[in-house]
């Protein structure tokens, strides 16, 4: 197996391991998530990693048929993938949008504030009284997907210290669909 397949394959782990968590949520808070197709409240990310570029253009790269995005926005931060209020790409979607919603966990968060969610879910309960298993532990998760992307980029020679090649715009990776 190919290094890139290895690093691909161990993105599509975290990825999994992300929706796991969604999905052990929805059955313990049936009722209490907001998040759904047609809500994207949270969806105004505008840049990702190469790793994950790569896995939304090759993602891209192999739909047959594709039809250019609309490109009326209301705002300049929506993502571009947004389309009728529905991810475009939602197979691929960047870890950071399988992460929104989820009650977060971080050493970065003030101690009085442990954990943190998105204000539209879990109306009966306060996110520092979910077990842990319920929630996401986002230093952990952010850790992996910077291993990995260094990984990607060490493979193809992309040099991390250059600020233009970090981040990919997702209008540029929009522009793919024609």
């Amino acid at each position: 197996m190919d290094k890139i397949q290895t690093i691909l394959d161990n993105y599509q782990k975290l990825c999994g391991y992300c929706d796991g968590i969604w999905e052990r949520v929805r059955q313990a808070f049936p009722g209490e998530i907001a998040c759904r197709k047609g809500c994207g409240v949270c969806c105004e990310l505008q840049s990702v990693n190469q790793l994950e570029a790569y896995a939304i253009r090759s993602h891209i790269e192999g739909i047959d048929g594709r039809e250019p995005l609309g490109r009326k926005r209301k705002s300049a931060y929506v993502c571009p993938f947004l389309q009728d209020r529905a991810c475009v790409i939602y197979g691929v979607r960047p870890i950071i949008c399988r992460t929104h919603g989820l009650i977060l966990r971080s050493t970065e968060f003030p101690h009085a504030h442990q954990a943190a969610s998105c204000p539209y879910n879990f109306p009966s309960h306060h996110p520092r009284d979910v077990a842990p298993e319920l929630t996401a532990d986002i230093d952990r998760i952010t850790k992996n997907l910077t291993n990995l992307n260094l990984a990607y980029c060490m493979v193809n020679n992309i040099d991390v210290r250059d600020e233009q090649l970090i981040r990919v715009p997702l209008k540029k990776l929009a522009s793919l669909f024609g």
